[in-house]
């Protein structure tokens, strides 16, 4: 007999209703629900379900479903799961808030999962055919990178993405910033797949262009030297997110150059050296930024810059400073987001203990609104100067100043983003002013 298993990916609620805009290419997928697909074995047909991409068919003939929640996902996760259990389904909740907030989560499903999901997903399927499913499972604790089923990606409708090329060669971060959950979830230590395996997954991925979905590909630089040089053969085109502190290994930076590297997304996140030693990031050194910047765009390398705005230190000066620093230092893209307190993260410890949290509304902890109270600016002013600073970065002044930067081989692909997001001014206010 084959059992029919769902599994979910929700929607952000600006993305429903009222508020759903016209289905087009949603940019990438999350590897989370390939990577559960790839775990299952074949007594389940398989279907994967993007609300991004597509309505949820309530009525869809299935056994099980599985939902993978984010914190900001999680009212909408919560709606999913009543709608499927009304109707007999069997949900089971796994993902970062559900390991977080287990009795929230576990009050809202049939079983959930805490921790990785390898090592226990096998004995959670056989629980279910069997009839006797627990309420909660828990993970094995950090499990091996070594020999794992490669992501169902070919489940995925990749027509509605960009590229659905995605790769995972590590786990966890050096680094451990007091608003990232990242070593929480993943733990403190740096794990990494053997170079082979990773080297044959992406030989088997269709696209030239492919996009790494580690936290920080770059953390272990002997493992990363290696992986690029095994790369190089392939001749792919690929992103990452990593740290700036690749610009000052000469060696690194090269060989990701040469193995195809085109964009790093960099977590620059402030301008001001009292705010990065807050967040226990006081390896960014700002007075580097620039000379940083500039090496990287010199090995060949976009860079997306990400900025948070709230911090302690930053008041109603940040958001013009920080944005005349990015257009100076001639990013090509950058994101802009709110300080926001996450469960499971230092700095949602802190600020709960010292009464600094507005709400718990979990659909607002999605970066675009202020959920705690600033100590140099007010909620009303963080999030003016969050839109602001959006608007701001890509203006038509700023996106020529920073395009025509000299031996800028990739302007076409930087300028088609900055267009894009020019024309989606609107529409990022709307959803930074969403109720």
């Amino acid at each position: 007999m084959k059992y029919n298993l769902t599994l979910i990916y929700p929607a952000h609620k600006k993305n429903l209703g009222n508020n759903k805009k016209k289905r087009g290419k949603y940019p990438i997928p999350q590897l989370s629900l390939p990577t559960v697909a790839g775990l299952t074995d074949e007594r389940f047909n398989i279907n994967i379900v993007d609300e991004n991409i597509e309505d949820i068919d309530f009525n869809i003939k299935t056994d099980l479903v599985g939902i993978t929640v984010m914190t900001a996902l999680a009212p909408r996760t919560y709606e999913i799961s009543k709608e499927f259990r009304k109707r007999g389904v069997t949900v089971v909740l796994g993902g970062i808030h559900v390991s977080m907030l287990p009795d929230e989560a576990s009050a809202n499903a049939d079983c959930i999962i805490l921790g990785e999901a390898e090592g226990i997903w096998s004995n959670v399927l056989e629980d279910f055919i069997q009839g006797k499913m627990k309420k909660i499972y828990k993970g094995t604790g950090q499990y091996s990178m070594e020999n794992l089923p490669k992501p169902r990606l070919d489940l995925l409708k990749r027509d509605r993405y960009f590229s659905s090329s995605l790769v995972m060669a590590s786990r966890g971060c050096p680094h451990d910033c007091n608003y990232c959950s990242v070593t929480t979830f993943w733990g403190k230590s740096f794990r990494y797949r053997p170079i082979p395996e990773v080297i044959e997954e992406i030989e088997s991925l269709k696209d030239r262009m492919i996009f790494f979905a580690d936290d920080n590909l770059y953390g272990n630089k002997i493992y990363a030297k290696k992986l690029f040089k095994e790369m190089m053969p392939l001749r792919k085109k690929w992103s990452c997110q990593g740290d700036i502190l690749i610009a000052k290994d000469v060696e690194l930076l090269k060989l990701a150059a040469e193995s195809g590297c085109q964009w790093i997304f960099i977590g620059i996140e402030s301008i001001s050296e009292k705010n990065l030693k807050q967040m226990r990031k006081s390896f960014n050194k700002v007075h580097h930024y620039k000379e940083s910047i500039k090496k990287i765009h010199e090995a060949g390398i976009n860079i997306f810059g990400s900025f948070i705005f709230g911090m302690d230190d930053d008041d109603e000066n940040v958001f013009k400073d920080t944005v005349d620093f990015a257009i100076d230092a001639k990013l090509d893209a950058a994101n802009f987001y709110i300080l926001t307190p996450l469960p499971g993260t230092k700095l949602f410890e802190e600020m709960r203990d010292a009464d600094r949290l507005l709400h718990t509304q979990w659909d607002k902890y999605d970066a675009n609104h202020v959920v705690f109270k600033p100590v140099k600016l007010t909620p009303e002013q963080l999030s003016e100067g969050l839109i602001f600073a959006y608007k701001y970065f890509y203006s038509l002044p700023s996106i020529m100043k920073r395009m025509f930067r000299g031996g800028n081989k990739k302007i076409i692909q930087a300028l088609e983003l900055n267009i894009g997001r020019h024309i989606r001014r609107k529409r990022f206010e709307m959803i930074c002013r969403m109720q």
